[in-house]
């Protein structure tokens, strides 16, 4: 039997999540299909042995920012306080080699110029030359002005060696999981502009208080539940047809027609569906192929515990300095508090393809011993690692833009394609990878949807 939808969302990832809540909010009838047992696709909790002990940890370490402001829009959505499952905290860049830049809360952009003044550990010509590439971006609008690359602008704007190695190239890396040489120069302007060129609050760290499954996955789950709409786990959509004016998807349990789709799926997965749709026509081949085109790296998070009864000092979060040659990788850690009983730091490695071929063990190692190292800590009884091998795209400048409307702009009027919309941290081509991107997207989607009713 065929069973029928106004709405389907292909993908329970956090776009597919806040393509559902925002529809359903609106009334739509809505199901979301998961392959996966649980929502959150690369955000959501997982189990890991650590310490010889069973712990929930995340399966990578995220950070939200308070620029992030539609997905904390859409975390409200499921009844849930931003406050109950976040904590907020203003924006510190720290380091393990004495740097230390805290901005006050004032209005921008004077929060970020009496940060600089007040900074510790930096040189005078340093400061200077933060704040010249800050009110550079500034008063040409955000624009990157012609530099194609992160390194292109560093050079452009006169940015030291010193401040590239201990600040631009881990911010770089941290936002965009793309190393400087080949990051996307406009995208970075981007993610300052909204992350140190907004209101003081724009800055702020929000740390998950429990996991990223209870931030938004989970609730989001209970609400499309109590709201009426089908939530369908372990359900992969395996064909994609247009018919009767709308889809029909063939999942593995059973068949659905829906009036509109929402594809909140990574682009290979989303071209992998399409390719038997919509095939024959050459603009609608270009979408395919730039779909295929994103180029992939991958984010370790490594967790590291301290037996019972050891008094940790650790910080809230810090910057540590990487040691390649070492086998030292370790880029931010976290303090993720007590679990099992035992204290428990994240350690993140983004653009981990620059690490080569070291397998998880010794990344572990390296990691255990570094942060024991810079952070004068006993060391861990126990390091483990989780690798998310295809993370992010690499945001090069050359990738392809592609927004929810793509597809649906080709179609004539009556079209189905006219009602297929695509979501994901790729479709909201001004931000880098991150959750905001893929949320941001997600919510464009439902609403060209409820539109195309």
């Amino acid at each position: 039997m065929l069973e029928r939808t106004g709405l389907a969302v292909v993908g329970g990832g956090w776009a597919g999540i806040a393509a559902a809540l925002e529809a359903t909010a609106a009334g739509d009838r809505t199901c979301v299909f998961e392959a996966a047992p649980a929502l959150g696709g690369r955000a959501r909790r997982v189990a890991l042995r650590l310490g010889g002990a069973d712990v929930e940890v995340d399966n990578g370490q995220h950070l939200l920012i308070g620029a992030y402001t539609e997905c904390l829009r859409v975390i409200g959505l499921t009844g849930v306080s931003v406050e109950a499952v976040l904590r907020r905290r203003p924006m510190r860049l720290t380091a393990t080699d004495g740097l230390h830049i805290a901005p006050p809360p004032l209005p921008a952009p004077w929060h970020l110029l009496v940060g600089l003044l007040a900074a510790r550990g930096m040189r005078v010509g340093e400061r200077w030359a933060m704040a010249r590439l800050m009110s550079t971006l500034r008063a040409r609008g955000w624009q990157a002005a012609g530099a194609s690359t992160v390194d292109d602008l560093l050079d452009a704007l006169g940015q030291p060696e010193s401040l590239r190695r201990r600040v631009w190239e881990p911010l770089c890396i941290a936002a965009l999981n793309t190393a400087a040489h080949e990051a996307c120069a406009q995208t970075f302007a981007n993610v300052l502009r909204d992350a140190l060129g907004g209101d003081a609050r724009s800055s702020d760290f929000l740390l998950p208080i429990g996991t990223l499954s209870d931030v938004l996955p989970a609730p989001a789950e209970r609400r499309l539940r109590e709201r009426g709409a089908g939530v369908h786990l372990r359900t992969q959509v395996r064909l994609l047809l247009p018919a009767d004016g709308g889809w029909t998807l063939v999942t593995d349990r059973g068949n659905w027609h829906a009036e509109r789709v929402i594809l909140a799926l990574p682009p290979l997965a989303a071209a992998r569906l399409l390719q038997a749709t919509i095939y024959g026509d050459p603009a609608r081949d270009a979408v395919i192929s730039a779909l295929r085109g994103y180029d992939y790296d991958s984010i370790a998070t490594a967790y590291l515990s301290w037996a019972p009864g050891l008094r940790i000092e650790l910080p809230e979060w810090v910057m540590l300095r990487e040691q390649p040659g070492d086998g030292r990788f370790g880029q931010w850690l976290f303090d993720r508090g007590t679990l099992a009983q035992r204290r428990v730091a994240a350690v993140v490695v983004s653009a981990r393809g620059r690490a080569g071929d070291i397998d998880p063990q010794a990344l572990a190692r390296g990691i255990a011993e570094q942060a024991t190292e810079q952070l004068h800590l006993p060391a861990p009884s126990d390091a483990r690692v989780i690798v998310e091998k295809r993370a992010t795209f690499r945001c090069r400048p050359g990738r392809a833009r592609l927004t929810p409307d793509t597809l649906a702009a080709l179609a004539p009027p009556g079209d189905p394609l006219s009602r297929l919309f695509l979501a994901g941290d790729f479709a909201y081509p001004d931000y880098p990878a991150t959750l905001e991107s893929a949320v941001r997207a997600g919510v464009q989607a439902a609403r060209l949807a409820l539109a195309a009713r």
